[in-house]
């Protein structure tokens, strides 16, 4: 008499291999990580974040999106769903009809539609009350670069705007200060406006400041454009309207390894960039004052409250007030991550065809 069988699981995810390196993408939230660029014969470096409490048996309690957190994903919605009870005067609250932060997909399991050694393609379909139906996702590596292109195509149900943006999060190993974050031109960096609840935050919220290396603090300047910091803290700001005029919008700079990984994106689908810094300054679980990484997130959204407040008509990013879906065609947007070593700009051309 045989055995009976297990019933057959269903896959955490898919892998990428290619000549200049490796990647997962897993079902869960269809997160993109670890990501491995090769960088020479000798040389390669994992960019994306991976949430230390990923497979304990502690994290099968959590949301979807917190469960198995890592690397990069796209939330569409994107943000929040509880309102922060301390917004300064003048934001006015709007009724969320989303259960799910940073939207259903990124809580929720992709299938499979496509997998080569090179090329995973995912798609998810979004519950019939929603005015999204149907999410996909292309995660293709770049021939002989260290570099993978991601398509995302929205298909809505109806006619709407609402916040979006991609979830861009990376890896930042010790020692402090030994990642150097680096931005093109922009039009000024806003400190959240409200404190985060329950987290440890050193910034004067609700604040423009000019530069990553000048932030208001409330004790004086604070300097962020090298991490990890030093201090234990939780910070979220938005860079307004950031410009292509350097090798990325947006960059690391690994200097312990003499590479870069850089982000780029499609500036008018998503003008501004949010970064969330992490940084050892969330006391409760899971994060218990380990949690380590930045979020370089391309946003079309005023941070992540864009479900649940709406600023008043002066603020500086009221103007940022989501996508516009037309029901039954797709909305498309494609953006890339890649790896170089060394002072030089990468070779390869942008995603949209344009020399970095």
């Amino acid at each position: 008499m045989s055995a009976a069988k297990s019933p057959a699981l269903a896959p955490l995810g898919w892998r990428l291999e290619w000549s200049c390196g490796r990647a997962e993408v897993q079902a869960l939230g269809g997160m993109l990580g670890p990501l491995h660029f090769r960088l020479d014969a000798e040389r390669e470096l994992q960019v994306m974040h991976v949430a230390p409490w990923s497979g304990t048996t502690d994290s099968l309690a959590l949301p979807g999106i917190l469960r198995r957190m890592r690397g990069e994903w796209p939330c569409v919605p994107f943000g929040r769903i509880d309102l922060p009870p301390d917004l300064p005067p003048g934001w006015e609250p709007l009724a969320l009809d989303d259960a799910w932060a940073h939207g259903y997909s990124s809580n929720h399991r992709w299938e499979c539609d496509y997998q080569s050694s090179d090329r995973v393609s995912l798609a998810i379909e979004y519950p019939a009350g929603s005015p999204i139906a149907r999410i996909e996702r292309h995660v293709r590596a770049v021939a002989d670069a260290p570099a993978l292109d991601i398509d995302l195509v929205i298909w809505s149900r109806q006619s709407v705007r609402l916040p979006a943006g991609l979830h861009p999060t990376f890896r930042l190993p010790q020692p402090n200060g030994r990642v150097r974050l680096e931005l093109g031109s922009h039009e000024g960096i806003f400190t959240y406006p409200s404190r985060s609840a329950g987290a440890i935050s050193h910034l004067r919220p609700d604040t423009r400041s000019e530069s990553l290396d000048a932030m208001a603090g409330a004790n004086g300047a604070i300097d962020l454009s090298h991490l990890p910091l030093g201090a234990d803290s939780e910070e979220l700001l938005q860079v307004r309207a950031v410009g292509n005029d350097r090798a990325a919008p947006f960059s690391l700079h690994y200097l312990d390894y003499d590479a870069r990984v850089g982000l780029w994106w499609d500036t008018r689908q998503f003008p501004d960039l949010m970064l969330w810094l992490s940084n050892r300054g969330r006391p409760e679980f899971p994060w218990d004052g380990r949690h380590l990484a930045l979020g370089a997130e391309p946003v079309n959204s005023v941070f992540d409250l864009g479900q649940v407040a709406r600023p008043p008509l002066g603020h500086p990013l009221a103007d940022r007030t989501g996508i516009a879906l037309q029901a039954g065609r797709p909305w498309r947007t494609r953006y890339r991550i890649g790896a170089w070593s060394g002072a030089q700009p990468p070779i390869f051309a942008t995603s949209d065809g344009r020399r970095p």
